[in-house]
């Protein structure tokens, strides 16, 4: 059943609903509302407010299957469009209307992703022949927003902290820049993303690296553990006599089904060698390659971004240089480790084991929130976050977008 919901209630709103829609005024809200109730929605939410409220509504709330949203006095409506974009979840199907007539608006439009756009009046057959499209996938537009963004960390060795920084970037970009992540412990033996954070760790991962097959749009609920709202944890603590035979073939639906549910997912990535190692490396959009100031680190962080330029990823890689100072000797100096791979260091982390190693062991993520550790990490989300959801523009963006 359809809940006509004014502005003051909607942002007391908690629960997803599977169809939203912003209007403006009365005559399109009776329009909608009449149409939704005759299609296989869930729960609906029909409310009042143009694309600025759809904005603020989704920056704090879970985005529905389908958005219905208002351009009518919207002054650059492509500027807001693509900050709608920014705020919905992947996998959103938005169906604009408006009170402007305009061809090339329509096709600029469906060139960002909507659906579909309606010129007001609204009437009720416009709306459900639009909806009932959006529903079954078949509008002329694509989906709002891109695939999350995929984004692997990779120690160049085994205990250079790279699962610390998986974690702690994981839950900046989710706590800081308020965007929904799940992190994926691709180690389904020895990984340790779920004992940094305390968490149980679950059968689902095994299960569908082992049988795609059994992927499908219910998994993460059933796979996934949830941190916090928008901060989920998928990671396996198998049993070390077992054979664990993760299928390369897995990955693709895996991460398609994760890309359509988050904005980002973070992979913390096995050992070179594993059956996943290369398959997940070509398909990253960033790669963080952690180190330590140590000759082997300096060696196989070469040899892993030789790798990554012979298969063709086209993934950025930064090269992190953590534990800085960890030892008093045998440290190579930064200069002497650029010159070892090749190429520049892009963050160097010091060596905090106070607040570090209190903060894991205690299963807490402190680390990543204060100190030179905590700004280290703020900063590999920002740069891990680079092409996925954009900071809120300014007004000579929004013109220069306008002039575009």
């Amino acid at each position: 059943m359809t809940e006509l919901l004014e502005p003051a209630a909607v942002a007391a709103e908690p629960a997803a609903s599977s169809f939203c829609a912003f209007a403006r005024d009365e005559e399109s809200r009776r329009a909608i509302e009449q149409v939704v109730g005759e299609l296989p929605f869930g729960r609906t939410m029909v409310t009042g407010g143009g694309i600025r409220a759809a904005i603020e509504y989704l920056g704090a709330h879970r985005s529905p299957k389908v958005l219905m949203v208002d351009l009518s006095g919207s002054e650059l409506p492509l500027t807001d469009i693509d900050e709608l974009a920014d705020v919905c979840e992947p996998g959103v199907t938005v169906v604009a209307f408006g009170d402007q007539n305009d061809v090339g608006l329509f096709r600029e439009l469906v060139a960002r992703g909507v659906g579909d756009y309606l010129v007001k009046p609204l009437s009720p057959g416009l709306v459900h022949e639009s909806l009932l499209r959006a529903l079954q996938g078949s509008g002329p537009g694509r989906q709002m927003s891109r695939l999350g963004r995929l984004v692997g960390v990779l120690g160049a060795r085994g205990g250079v902290g790279a699962t610390m920084i998986a974690c702690g970037a994981a839950h900046a970009i989710a706590e800081n820049r308020r965007r929904r992540v799940c992190l994926v412990d691709l180690d389904l033996q020895m990984g340790t993303v779920a004992l940094t954070f305390d968490l149980d760790p679950s059968h689902g991962l095994r299960e569908a690296l082992e049988t795609p097959e059994r992927i499908d749009s219910l998994f993460v609920d059933r796979a996934a553990v949830k941190h916090s709202e928008l901060l989920y944890i998928l990671a396996a603590e198998e049993g070390l006599d077992e054979d664990c035979l993760p299928c390369p073939e897995a990955l693709e639906p895996l991460l398609e089904e994760l890309r359509t549910r988050f904005h980002f997912v973070v992979l913390d990535l096995p050992r070179p060698g594993s059956p996943l190692f290369l398959p997940c490396l070509a398909r990253l959009d960033e790669l963080i390659l952690v180190a330590d100031p140590s000759l082997a680190a300096m060696r196989d962080g070469l040899r892993i971004l030789q790798t990554l330029a012979r298969i063709g990823g086209a993934c950025h890689p930064t090269v992190v240089l953590n534990r800085i100072g960890a030892s008093r000797t045998g440290e190579l100096d930064p200069k002497e480790f650029e010159n070892g791979i090749g190429r520049k260091i892009d963050l160097r982390i010091p060596f905090d084991a106070k607040t570090v190693a209190a903060a894991v062991n205690g299963g807490q993520l402190s680390f990543a929130e204060r100190g030179p550790v905590g700004q280290a990490i703020r900063e590999l989300a920002r740069i891990a976050a680079r092409g996925g959801a954009s900071e809120p523009r300014s007004l000579v963006r929004r013109l220069l977008a306008l002039w575009r």
